[in-house]
Parts: structure tokens; sequence; C-alpha cells
């Protein structure tokens, strides 16, 4: 469902993550791809707001769990996005392996070729719009959110969610002191929209949202 004039966004279900489409001026970036298991349903979805996979020219991913990542493989099949992922965890995508988590979500990762290896401060550029890479490592070391300075948008993905919650830290390169510096510097960000890899969106004082999570944070990880 459309959610402001540039950002469609897919709930998920069960494991997967939310998926989020940006689009601006013809161009389309997905953020995060699901496990794939509901990839004919995420097609129908956006046949109802008028978009397809084929025309995603960008796919970016939040981080390589396969619960965000599962679903890029039949992407890459039914189209020719660029990949975009950030340079920690690119390997992961491209040979698999311990990061992606498949083997405990019992959920079949493909590796695919990653095109971009991004680094902290890159722009990707969707159309009119400019999405800031920003390396936030806790949840994993190569975890990153995507803030887009002028609309005020932030999309977070395991990172920091909405009513108080923040990324688990026990997963392979988690780590939970990064993880509250990492929400800290989110915290000094102003954000409106709220868009996290799961649970619900904020569509309007982000930053409040992110100030509570870093407060349960410092609460429950800081000494």
């Amino acid at each position: 469902m459309k959610v402001t004039d540039n950002v469609y966004y897919c709930p998920g279900r069960l494991f997967d993550s939310n998926i989020f489409i940006v689009a601006s001026q013809g161009e389309l970036v997905m953020i995060d791809t699901g496990t794939g298991i509901f990839y004919e349903e995420l097609k129908e979805q956006l046949k109802k707001d008028g978009l397809s996979i084929k025309d995603i020219a960008k796919v970016v991913l939040t981080h390589v769990h396969v619960d965000h990542s599962g679903g890029l493989a039949k992407i890459t099949e039914e189209s020719s996005p660029e990949v975009l992922v950030f340079h920690k965890e690119a390997d992961s995508v491209e040979n698999g392996g311990l990061l992606t988590l498949a083997d405990e979500f019992g959920i079949p990762f493909t590796p695919v070729k990653v095109h971009v290896q991004l680094k902290e401060g890159d722009i990707i550029e969707v159309g009119s719009l400019s999405l800031k890479v920003i390396s936030t490592p806790g949840h994993t070391a190569g975890s990153i959110c995507l803030y887009e300075p002028r609309e005020k948008m932030l999309f977070s993905g395991d990172t920091v969610f909405t009513g108080g919650s923040f990324g688990r830290v026990d997963f392979p390169t988690g780590n939970p002191q990064q993880l509250v510096s990492s929400l800290r510097r989110l915290s000094k960000l102003d954000v409106t929209y709220l868009f996290p890899g799961h649970l619900d969106i904020a569509t309007g004082k982000g930053s409040e949202q992110i100030a509570l999570s870093l407060k349960y944070a410092e609460l429950m990880i800081s000494p």
C-alpha cells in the first residue's frame, strides 16, 4: 500500500521482513525482499498498486539475514535490478553462509551477484530522492539504515523498530554496545517517517520512536 507520495509498504508475513518500494520520477528501488516464501503474493500486491517486479531498478538490503534477503534470487530471475549491499556483508550474498541464518530459519538461500558494495555515506539516488547510507552495526556488523533528509524518512532495517523495540544482538556479528551507539547516532536525525524491517511503521514523530528505543536499549544493554 502507498504510505507517502514516494513510498509503498508491503508488511511482512510470518518470518518475512517488511518490504518497501521507493518510487520517484519513474524509478523504483526495493528495500529488503522478505524470505521469498510469499513472492507470488508480493507480486500481486505490487500489481494492485500499479507496480511490477520487472520495473525494479535497484534492490538494497539493510542486512543479509534470510528474512530480508531470501526473495532476492526470485526477483533477479524475473528482472535485472542492481543489487546493493553494505561491503561487510556482500560476500554472504554472493556465497551464502552462516550470516544469512538460512539454516536457523530453515529457509534456503540462493546466492546472488552484488553489483554495488555500499559504504558509509554513500548516496543512492532514486529520481529526485537521495537515500544516504548510514552504517549502524549492532544487529549485525554490516547493518545499515537509509535516510532521506528532505522527506525525513528513515528505513531502519532491524536496528530500530517502533514501540520502543530494537534489533536482537545474539546473532553472528551482533554487538550490544554497537547497537546502543547506533541508536544514539540515529536519535540525532530529524525523522518523521520511520520504516523498520519488522513491526509497524510510523508516519509521524519517527524521532520520538527512535528516542524511546534508545531509552529502553540503554536501560537493558548499557552497563
